[in-house]
């Protein structure tokens, strides 16, 4: 964060006494170091980080010595390293503070503890920690294991939180956090691996949650190794290829002690992701009476102070007037390329009751795996698929 600890504030104060003391202007420290205007008062005054090595490239420019200024320092009390997010107990509730674009953005968590958050981010953090020491075939499931348990520990803990928040505002900003990786990864674009194991922990998170409860009911909601997804998908009767890479969940049951294939799971983070790459073969699934729903987080915000994860479906269709939809969720409701959405992001406008639509969008959370709306949906589709082929 920008804003500086004690020790830092009062080493930054007490090298600009030294410096007016010795009469030594910023300009002059700024010209040597070919600065442009206004970068020594801005680090002065602790609104811009600086490293290490610049702060003493400034002492020297300065031909001030650390120890100068160290004998003058008061602070003495242990402070935690910066981090790229931190909580900060208010009351009942958290304040989570991480870095967003220019921004120390705030997250408001209600009826959380400080506590919560480090375990959630020590869970986080030690199963990352397994990474160190394995075959590169083996660290993206420890990453996804990491991520997906460290999210079920927040959501277990914090269960009337919009879990969208949790994973766009907590989880996500945790793994951008190097400390949080071994070091050996220093380097690594956090961002750019969390592309790929956000994916796929979101898959382990669908299946860890609902597995259990469709399993009661006969069916099976799984992640197909590679070698059998080709030999699944070649029990659906549809008129179109359908790519095995393209496949995230699928759904089995079982009639006649046979495993019979009825639908697959399409799970994206979020709507800017590639969701179009889905919609050849959900579209031919659909049209062929398997169920194909879309299973996301839908989070969406911009960098502000205040982020708002306010998600990409937009505004829902108004009795009367224009009808403002977005092209996105007129995909859904209207072209039907999904047989279903849900949307883990309590922003999210669900479709009206009485909306006359060809498929729906629907709001879910982490508490009921045996009787949301997926889950109903799920068991429902099933039986219709089942009485469907017995005909």
């Amino acid at each position: 964060m920008t804003n500086p600890t004690p020790q830092l504030k009062e080493l930054l104060e007490t090298f600009k006494l030294k410096r007016l003391e010795n009469g030594i202007e910023t300009k002059e420290i700024e010209e040597e170091l070919i600065w442009g205007p206004g970068w020594l008062d801005a680090i002065e005054d602790g609104s811009v980080s600086i490293s290490m090595e610049t702060f003493f490239a400034i002492l020297k420019s300065a031909k001030i010595s650390l120890a100068d200024i160290s004998t003058h320092l008061t602070s003495v009390n242990a402070q935690e390293p910066p981090r790229n997010i931190e909580a900060i107990q208010s009351g009942k509730n958290l304040r989570i503070i991480f870095k967003y674009a220019k921004h120390d953005a705030i997250y408001n968590l209600k009826n959380a503890t400080e506590e919560q958050f480090e375990s959630v981010v020590k869970a986080l953090r030690d199963g990352l920690a397994k990474l160190v020491n394995v075959n590169e075939d083996q660290k993206e499931a420890i990453k996804t294991e990491a991520v997906a348990t460290s999210f079920q520990k927040a959501v277990s803990y914090w269960p009337h939180a919009n879990p969208s928040d949790i994973w766009w505002f907590v989880i996500y900003r945790a793994y951008l956090d190097p400390f949080n990786h071994p070091s050996i990864f220093s380097r690594l674009s956090f961002e750019q691996s969390w592309k790929r194991t956000g994916g796929w922990a979101l898959e382990e998170i669908l299946v860890r949650h609902y597995s259990p409860s469709l399993k009661k009911k006969g069916i099976n909601l799984f992640i197909a190794p590679n070698e059998r997804r080709g030999q699944l998908l070649s029990q659906a009767n549809v008129n179109h290829r359908l790519e095995a890479d393209k496949a995230d969940v699928f759904l089995t049951g079982i009639i006649d002690g046979e495993e019979i294939f009825f639908g697959i799971v399409h799970v994206k983070a979020s709507f800017a992701e590639r969701r179009t790459d889905d919609v050849p073969m959900s579209k031919a699934l659909v049209d062929a009476g398997y169920v194909s729903p879309l299973w996301t987080m839908d989070y969406k915000s911009s960098p502000s102070a205040r982020p708002v994860n306010k998600g990409e479906l937009g505004v829902t269709k108004a009795e009367k007037g224009k009808d403002k939809r977005s092209a996105k969720r007129k995909d859904i409701e209207d072209d039907a390329f999904f047989s279903a959405c849900f949307s883990y992001n309590h922003n999210t406008n669900p479709t009206p009751l009485n909306q006359n639509s060809n498929a729906s969008i629907y709001i879910c959370g982490f508490n009921n795996p045996d009787s949301d709306a997926f889950f109903n949906f799920i068991c429902s589709s099933w039986e219709h698929f089942k009485k469907s082929i017995r005909k």
